[in-house]
């Protein structure tokens, strides 16, 4: 049993981690935009970088803290049907949807796991002077597709632990 706690703790803090680099990505992109800004501005030089690099970290920051999202409850919800209905039925919704969002979540990571092999083996950069090899932020996917994947058991395990309000 205790290690069934350690395994959740644990799952739950890489969850956490990933919300945490998600904002370092959002810190990145203002960093980096408002240096583009600056070197627009006062020295006429625009930088090869800022742009092509600040996708990126938008794409990072959306897909790794996903799951950080799904936790703590911060995506949006629809509630007309969950408010009307009894507390059984607001669980039986919730852990309908979280199956729901798993059996999505696997999907997307699985497909992105074989994309990013794909791109990987055909050796694919982008098209900009800084010639990224793709697979590189393209990994972004599905890793944070795994940890939206762990976020959704997490919240099966919740709404049978009866942790905190059931959402769906």
């Amino acid at each position: 049993m205790n290690f069934l706690k350690l395994l959740y703790k644990n799952i739950d803090r890489m969850i956490r981690l990933g919300g945490f680099i998600s904002g370092i990505f959002i810190v990145l992109i203002t960093g980096m935009i408002f240096y583009e800004v600056l070197s627009r501005a006062f020295f006429n030089s625009p930088t090869v970088f800022a742009t092509e690099l600040s996708i990126y970290s938008l794409i990072g920051s959306c897909f790794i803290g996903s799951g950080y999202a799904l936790r703590t409850f911060s995506h949006i919800t629809v509630d007309l049907v969950i408010n009307i209905v009894s507390d059984k039925v607001k669980t039986i919704l919730a852990i309908l949807s979280n199956f729901l969002g798993l059996l999505f979540s696997v999907i997307f990571t699985w497909y992105g796991i074989h994309h990013v092999q794909s791109t990987y083996t055909l050796g694919v950069t982008s098209s900009s002077l800084l010639r990224v090899p793709m697979y590189l932020p393209e990994l972004l996917l599905p890793i944070g597709g795994i940890l939206l994947c762990f976020a959704f058991v997490l919240q099966i395990v919740d709404c049978f632990n009866k942790k905190g309000e059931p959402q769906a």
